[in-house]
């Protein structure tokens, strides 16, 4: 399971260099990275698969799994999947590559800022913005066989929790990509603790908090930054807050199980429709966001088409184990470390007995 394939350190990321050792040591090991049909029919106890088979997955869709990752693949014989986050994909010309790169066509500072994600706000401080493969590059990679392109949800949404939180939704530094709530967020609303949307119920606050807190903080990035400047103006706010927080009513509460359900179904039937309709192809694979999810959201899943289903837990992977397909997470680390990996985890009774012990 691999995320970034970019020469910008991240817990999740793998540099170019690396991945490239990675394919290079599975291919003189004699392993093979399958296509995500053959893996299918295989998960789904269709048919079987050949010795040393390994199916190479990236998360999110990124565009450094088209720029990078892609053209190596290619270069080693192997494929993959991405597990794209379908309502970051725009549309758009095909950029170029390490390909490109290696024929000479391009220097390599020519390539699109994947290895650089922060960009600099207007208001000082630094914004993550990873850029994402288009739709034109998806159906490139898939057109060749080597990557395919398969379900990640349509916005990775979290929900809020509960009512407990920790300060305010304010312009500022932002670390992470994933961080939207399926919620349309004023600044101002308090930072209310999150999971990831497709596990559980959402907490929804109180309509009548959103509006006062609407009418209390302006609205637009700049001013909102700047009310956030002034210490009088935030505890103004946070009166506001504690005055709702005191009334029988709170400051929200929990969605219903008709808003549950209807909320769920919108995310993965628009998961469904747009990758079917941009790729020309219905998609039978989900990766879920996270990892997380609950029975409730798979059965809307199926319902959806969808019937293999990744997760992030670590474990083996028998023919027919389609309901939770077990993955490890790659490291920016050498290839003798992938191997050592793809020995354990071809090994039921090991890759049960790894996975606990990395609980």
């Amino acid at each position: 399971m691999y995320h970034y394939v970019s020469r910008k350190k991240n817990s999740i990321a793998v540099h170019p260099d690396t991945f490239e050792a990675h394919c290079r040591a599975m291919r003189r090991a004699g392993w093979t990275g399958i296509g995500l049909a053959e893996a299918e029919a295989y998960l789904l106890g269709e048919a079987p698969l050949p010795p040393r088979s390994a199916l190479i997955t990236f998360d999110d869709g990124f565009l450094d799994n088209y720029v990078y990752a892609w053209p190596i693949l290619k270069k080693y014989g192997h494929k993959g999947v991405i597990f794209a986050v379908a309502g970051k994909l725009e549309q758009g010309a095909p950029r170029p590559t390490l390909d490109d790169v290696r024929a000479g066509r391009i220097r390599e500072d020519g390539l699109p800022r994947v290895d650089a994600p922060y960009v600099r706000h207007e208001l000082g401080f630094d914004e993550r913005k990873d850029l994402f493969c288009n739709w034109d590059e998806a159906r490139l990679m898939e057109a060749d066989g080597t990557m395919a392109v398969a379900a990640h949800s349509h916005w990775h949404h979290a929900v809020f929790a509960k009512p407990e939180y920790t300060g305010f939704h304010a312009p500022g530094h932002r670390s992470r990509t994933f961080d939207r709530v399926d919620f349309a967020v004023p600044w101002g609303l308090p930072a209310f603790a999150q999971r990831p949307a497709l596990l559980r119920r959402a907490f929804v606050p109180d309509p009548q908090l959103v509006e006062a807190i609407r009418a209390l903080v302006p609205q637009d990035k700049a001013s909102a930054f700047a009310f956030f400047q002034d210490s009088g103006k935030v505890r103004e706010l946070e009166a506001l807050v504690e005055a709702f927080a005191a009334t029988p009513s709170g400051l929200g509460k929990p969605e219903s199980d008709a808003d549950r359900t209807a909320r769920m179904t919108r995310e993965l039937s628009a998961c469904a429709a747009t990758l079917a309709d941009e790729l020309g192809h219905p998609v039978r694979s989900l990766c879920w966001p996270w990892g997380a999810y609950c029975d409730e959201a798979r059965d809307i899943a199926r319902a959806q088409g969808f019937s293999v289903f990744f997760a992030t837990t670590m474990g083996p992977n028998p023919p027919g184990c389609a309901a939770h397909v077990h993955r490890f997470k790659a490291k920016d680390k050498p290839g003798s470390w992938l191997l050592l990996r793809l020995f354990l985890y071809t090994r039921p009774w090991l890759a049960r007995l790894y996975a606990k012990m990395r609980l």
